[in-house]
């Protein structure tokens, strides 16, 4: 349901309208249409029936007296709403009172019901109003009625009743407003009418445009919603894109992300992981480290490391042997070897195996710091756990014969020749050492003759 994704209560204000203020100057605000539909000939309210009106909504609302500017405002009774609604009913059962009357009396007993937080007799008197005959009530009471009735309607999780009003109020009003629409738009999500939840959420937007209103965020998101639910991923990645330009938020950008990956465009979920990070939205350790696995993986290595680095100088990343070691390899692969060498050595502090040694090994080996490297790699033959051993022994006997270890550098090419993939090029590397032995001796021999 939409609290998966929208808290709905943020959508809608619930305000029921208490008397029509057109024709009362006490009692509650009316959320009048925008436009005015032609008046309708009501009958007179009476004087005595203002009066009570008065007092029932001095006793719902004492703050709603209205007080000479020029004198000390008096110390106000509490509010006693129970009174208010026996005053009321008395009123209903006096003989002479016309439509008008007994609508608004209706009314502020609606007002009362719901300031006791009785949503059931609230709803039951807003309906009372509209059993009065249409032509003996004002549009602007019949609106606010309306409106107050979807509203509560809403709010009590009866969506279909709540779109039935809205309907009549946006015939009675002579067009239709956003708002309205929007909440419409809501309720048939509610209902899992996803496609006329969707004519509606796009209606909202057309009505801002045309009107030269401004976009809201949460109209905008409600389309994201509707797109997402009918599987429409385009849609969904279109209207994200609008919204990251309007209200850059994290969230949306996460989400347009995710829809880029969804659509099997990786450059372009990468890029919109990055402008997140760019923004400085990245605040857990799990959305750096991802963000420079992905970077890796894209063959943008240095980035991939900057990334990281940027995350253990904040100390969002914790330095671990994980996440040492994606720095170490981000470096290597960027072929910054100096720096893939020192994390390598700090990763090798948690080394549990022999590869972080093997690779520290490699990366000393590329800056030709192969003494080292061969320190490196026996390590790594030291530790349990290592995938290739004759590899270790191969790329070791390269060092050593960098070293002219001749010996030893033939028994780890021997050792490295047990692998069937190897034991070629283990042997003709042997042939050579044995060759360069001869020439050497050779020449050593000529020099001392």
């Amino acid at each position: 349901m939409l609290m998966r994704y929208l808290i709905i209560a943020s959508f809608i204000w619930l305000a029921p309208v208490i008397l029509d203020t057109t024709e009362l100057s006490f009692g509650g605000r009316v959320m009048a249409a925008e436009t005015k539909p032609e008046k309708r000939r009501v009958p007179p309210l009476k004087e005595s029936t203002y009066k009570v009106l008065g007092e029932a909504t001095a006793l719902i609302d004492p703050e709603s007296i209205d007080y000479p500017e020029d004198e000390p405002k008096p110390v106000l009774p509490p509010a006693d709403p129970r009174a208010a609604i026996k005053i009321l009913n008395k009123q209903l059962e006096r003989r002479g009172i016309n439509p008008y009357e007994i609508a608004q009396v209706w009314n502020t007993l609606a007002f009362a019901y719901y300031t006791l937080e009785d949503i059931p007799n609230t709803i039951r008197s807003y309906e009372k109003v509209l059993t009065q005959p249409q032509e003996k009530i004002s549009v602007a009471l019949e609106l606010s009625t309306l409106r107050a009735l979807f509203q509560l309607h809403f709010s009590e999780e009866r969506y279909k009743k709540s779109i039935q009003y809205m309907d009549r109020w946006e015939v009675l009003n002579g067009k239709p407003d956003t708002n309205v629409t929007f909440i419409r738009a809501s309720g048939y999500y509610q209902l899992e009418d996803f496609r006329n939840a969707l004519k509606n959420a796009l209606k909202v937007e057309q009505l801002a445009l045309a009107e030269g209103k401004k976009i809201r965020e949460n109209w905008l998101y409600l389309q994201v919603v509707l797109y997402n639910e009918l599987q429409d991923t385009d849609n969904v990645i279109k209207v994200l894109e609008n919204l990251i330009v309007l209200f850059p938020k994290k969230q949306y950008w996460m989400h347009l992300a995710g829809m880029y990956a969804e659509k099997e465009l990786p450059e372009k979920s990468l890029s919109a992981y990055y402008a997140v990070y760019l923004q400085g939205m990245f605040a857990k350790e799990s959305e750096i480290v991802m963000l420079s696995q992905r970077l890796l993986n894209a063959e943008v290595p240095f980035e991939a490391a900057t990334v990281l680095e940027d995350g253990f100088s904040r100390k969002i990343v914790e330095k671990n042997e994980k996440n040492i070691r994606l720095l170490a390899a981000a470096y290597t692969m960027s072929q910054e070897y100096t720096k893939a060498i020192d994390a390598w050595n700090a990763a090798s502090e948690f080394a549990k195996d022999g590869e972080i040694y093997y690779r520290l090994a490699q990366a000393l080996a590329n800056e030709d710091r192969h003494k080292e490297a061969v320190v490196a790699y026996n390590d790594a033959l030291d530790k349990k756990g290592l995938r290739d051993r004759e590899n270790v022994q191969f790329w070791m006997g390269i060092s050593l014969m960098q070293l002219q270890s001749w010996d030893s550098a033939k028994k780890a090419f021997r050792a490295a020749a047990k692998d069937k993939e190897r034991e070629k090029s283990a042997r003709q590397y042997i042939q050579y050492i044995n060759g360069e032995e001869k020439r050497l001796k050779a020449l050593a021999d000529m020099i001392s003759a």
